[in-house]
């Protein structure tokens, strides 16, 4: 997540408007639009260095939605989100795919992916172990329970989460 720190929010945004030609008009309120969607409200004159992580996320994916692309790649996009603005964001991208937007998304919480994501790849080390949708990776692999045991079947099992001590 790149950001110019050194800004506030609405500047930042207002740099990255203007980077994909936007006008400050349509800019402004595409942030406002934002900023209200996302629940993102930076104080006053507040720099992007003093915001929380949660603040940096939801700004990054403010800049990155700013223009109206037609493909959005996310890097763990939920990293960091509280539970209300997560479900905003999903129901954010459910509605950009649906209207063709592609989306390229990393993410380590297994349902979420489950949920938004019609193809799936699976990299360990660099390495594709499967890809296809949910049910192509079941019947390629003999699963038939969630992604999350598939997933942890190709990495190599899971461990007992038991303490030998405890």
């Amino acid at each position: 997540m790149a950001l110019a720190e050194g800004l506030s929010g609405p500047q930042f945004l207002r740099f990255v408007g203007r980077l994909h030609g936007l006008d400050d008009r349509s800019i402004d309120r595409r942030r406002e639009e934002l900023f209200e969607l996302l629940d993102l409200r930076p104080a006053q004159g507040g720099l992007i260095l003093d915001y929380s992580y949660g603040m940096k996320k939801k700004l990054a994916l403010c800049a990155a939605l700013l223009h109206a692309p037609r493909v959005l790649f996310l890097d763990e996009p939920f990293e960091g989100i509280d539970p209300v603005t997560s479900r905003t964001i999903k129901d954010l991208l459910g509605g950009l795919r649906r209207r063709g937007v592609t989306l390229l998304l990393t993410s380590h919480v297994l349902e979420i992916v489950e949920h938004l994501c019609p193809r799936i790849a699976i990299i360990d080390k660099g390495r594709l172990l499967g890809d296809g949708s949910l049910d192509d990776l079941r019947r390629r692999h003999g699963h038939e329970g969630s992604l999350e045991t598939l997933f942890v079947d190709l990495m190599g099992g899971a461990r007992s989460g038991e303490l030998s001590w405890l």
